[in-house]
């Protein structure tokens, strides 16, 4: 991702750090700690789990309610993840309506019960006028030897699914 960020609407996102929409981190900090939690749990032969998640229906939302309202669903959205998430594992948002959360200590098998429990949360959390949009998921856990960057486009890969179902 380049240095002028992604958008939403009309509306430019950092792409440094930390997001000043949602306060969660961003999408450098997401690379740096991927490579990171990749070693780890290669290295001490730990579990991890990648999760991309992107809301659904954003430009219908923009189209009907406008930016101010896709702005507090995305904002909600990364609270949403925040608290169903734990203070072990890391929720970025990489841009317009699309986040990332490292599992750590985390199996599939535990990712799928994470994913369920946004899945479930996600449309509760959604300010009135977004009930259009639909949380979309897509996870994995890296393979031995795998890049940080391999387990994210499976991941990825996954997400595509979903959101085409």
């Amino acid at each position: 991702m380049g240095k002028e960020g992604v958008r939403v609407g009309s509306m430019p996102e950092p792409a440094g750090w930390d997001d000043q929409l949602t306060g969660l981190e961003g999408p450098d900090f997401w690379q740096r700690v991927l490579v990171a939690e990749v070693a780890r749990a290669a290295r001490y032969k730990r579990q991890v789990t990648v999760v991309v998640i992107e809301l659904a229906g954003v430009s219908a939302l923009m189209d009907t309610w406008g930016e101010d309202v896709v702005r507090h669903a995305v904002r909600e959205a990364a609270q949403c993840l925040r608290r169903t998430s734990r203070t072990s594992d890391y929720c970025v948002r990489l841009g317009g309506a699309k986040f990332g959360v490292v599992l750590t200590e985390t199996d599939e098998v535990a990712a799928i019960n994470f994913v369920e429990r946004v899945r479930d949360a996600g449309p509760r959390a959604m300010p009135r006028g977004a009930d259009t949009l639909r949380f979309t998921f897509g996870w994995a856990s890296p393979r031995a030897g795998e890049a940080a960057a391999d387990v994210v486009t499976r991941a990825e890969r996954r997400l595509l699914v979903d959101v085409l179902v």
